[in-house]
């Protein structure tokens, strides 16, 4: 509103689940790696619910595309950036395909769900491709491959987190 009343030329970039490496994730943002981290330490991972929440993950590098094509273009207007229908993932898949890359099982613990929670948050960034010919091109194996890769060369980094946690 307040660019649209004083005619400022903006953009409101709204985002899905960014992850990638060099990210220390919680369990609410930052899941992704959060769920990463903790699996190869060793760390018990507490899902809230059934697991089955379906979330669409973005690669960091995916969504510094995109800030970087909308900082060269200004189109003004307000967008979803996120990985979309291609990118979907359940925290169960996810943490699947964290035990296969790690290869090792995670300790998963189930709790009620919470209150607010969404069951299903897949981005349609359909008007952000129009707007800039921009989609994401990191599939959730090669990106959180990557993660996993980051983790796994800096155990340093992760030393203070086994003994807190």
């Amino acid at each position: 509103d307040y660019s649209r009343m004083y005619g400022i030329n903006s953009y409101v970039l709204r985002q899905s689940c960014i992850y990638g490496p060099n990210q220390f994730g919680g369990e609410d943002h930052g899941w992704v790696a959060n769920f990463a981290i903790r699996a190869e330490l060793g760390l018990p991972i507490t899902i809230f619910g059934t697991g089955k929440q379906l979330r669409d993950i973005l690669f960091a590098s995916d969504a510094a595309a995109a800030f970087e094509a909308f900082y060269t273009s200004l189109k003004p207007g307000v967008y979803n950036v996120g990985g979309g229908e291609t990118n979907a993932i359940s925290l169960i898949e996810c943490i699947q395909l964290i035990e296969e890359l790690l290869g090792k099982k995670a300790d998963v613990r189930f709790e009620e769900g919470r209150f607010g929670d969404l069951r299903y948050f897949v981005t349609d960034y359909s008007k952000v491709r129009s707007a800039i010919d921009w989609e994401p091109k990191v599939s959730p194996r090669e990106g959180i491959g990557d993660l996993v890769h980051w983790i796994r060369s800096n155990p340093p980094l992760f030393s203070s987190i086994a003994v807190v946690a």
